[in-house]
């Protein structure tokens, strides 16, 4: 009897980014510039809103269209605060907002990679004493999913779907190819990383989300948000 191959688990933005993020052999995210994850996080939840029709932006604000539940709890319940704020924030301001929940934030989403078997919780303890929690691939095939998909679009020419345009800016943003490539390979692959990035196809509102968050984190590099 022939097994078929394992199919990756479909992942939300915030899901693949944290995904990129741990170290394959450690278990742990890797070292990373101040607030880049938390802030990173937050722009893939509002870049998802985005892409699902719920929040849109402009120059000076970020706005529902839809006050309609994805059925995503996270997803949810970012869209339900934006709902309830009653004065008009930017992109800017809810990334700071969102991010502000930072550590809760990862925690729930690696518990939720954890419980659909992606993601393993394993119990470590440092020099004999300290208990911490390291959480490898169960099989890897999620994170090899991703990572082929982004480093298939850096070496073609193919216009990306403005979700995979989304997920290498804000990979770029948060300084995640410096860790993912070799010095030659981002030499090599900067333009196009740029480019894709820049995208006219992935939409002024996404757009605006990554620049917002490169804003955010150049003012978390100078001080706490």
């Amino acid at each position: 009897m022939t097994t078929s191959p394992a199919t990756p688990t479909r992942l939300t933005l915030a899901e693949e980014l944290l995904l990129i993020a741990l170290d394959d052999e450690t278990g742990t995210v890797m070292h990373l510039p101040p607030l880049a994850l938390e802030l990173g996080l937050a722009a893939a939840l509002v870049g998802e809103l985005t892409l699902e029709g719920r929040v849109d932006t402009d120059p000076s604000r970020l706005f529902v269209t839809s006050k309609a539940p994805l059925g995503d709890s996270i997803l949810d319940e970012t869209l339900a605060d934006i709902v309830s704020e009653p004065k008009q924030l930017s992109s800017e301001a809810w990334l700071r907002r969102i991010a502000e929940e930072g550590p809760v934030l990862r925690d729930r989403i690696t518990q939720r990679l954890v419980n659909r078997g992606v993601l393993q919780s394993v119990e470590k303890r440092l020099m004999w004493v300290f208990r911490t929690r390291v959480y490898p691939p169960t099989s890897g095939i999620e994170e090899r999913e991703v990572k082929s998909r982004i480093m298939t679009l850096l070496n073609n020419d193919d216009i990306p779907s403005p979700r995979d345009a989304l997920l290498v800016g804000l990979l770029r943003a948060t300084g995640m190819f410096d860790l993912l490539l070799g010095e030659p390979e981002q030499v090599r692959l900067r333009d196009r990383i740029d480019q894709l990035a820049n995208l006219e196809e992935i939409g002024r509102s996404l757009n605006q989300t990554v620049a917002a968050l490169q804003v955010a984190l150049a003012s978390a590099y100078m001080g706490p948000v």
